[in-house]
């Protein structure tokens, strides 16, 4: 009988103590992934301001297609409660900021300016929900006739 209760008790401890690192793992597998996502925002944009030039008027504008991943929330997975890309106010680059759903926050920089829909406009693109999402970047002239990379969803 007793071994039965000290069984029980250490099974117990077990659980206690593996929790805390199971929810961190799942934090930071999370990070891992929505961090690859970034990265191939950044190349992508990057990739297409550098080696690509603007479209005579009738052409298709160069593009790029980048599949992003929010993971969904699992055992060794965060979900992502809040993603956003914001071109900064000089125009230089782009901040992306994402949440998770434990509150984790991390904001990283993306080598180009990058705007919702519009290269007039000045707006940040926001994603949500738990699966891919594929943007399409595009390279467009803003109304200075300066290359801008757009995004919007495809």
């Amino acid at each position: 009988m007793i071994r039965y209760v000290v069984a029980i008790v250490l099974a117990v401890a077990l659980v206690v103590l593996a929790v805390p690192a199971i929810e961190r793992g799942a934090s930071m597998n999370s990070q891992r992934q929505v961090d690859a996502s970034i990265a191939a925002i950044d190349d992508a944009a990057t990739s297409l301001a550098e080696s690509e030039e603007l479209s005579p008027d009738g052409h298709p504008d160069p593009r790029r297609v980048v599949d992003v991943t929010l993971p969904r929330e699992s055992l060794t997975t965060e979900s992502v409660d809040h993603f956003e890309i914001t071109p900064r106010e000089n125009g230089s680059y782009s901040t992306v900021r994402y949440v998770l759903e434990d509150g984790t926050t991390r904001e990283t920089v993306i080598g180009e300016p990058i705007v919702r829909n519009d290269p007039a406009d000045n707006e940040s693109i926001e994603l949500g929900g738990t699966s891919g999402v594929r943007l399409a970047l595009t390279l467009q002239a803003d109304d200075n006739g300066d290359p801008v990379v757009v995004a919007s969803r495809v």
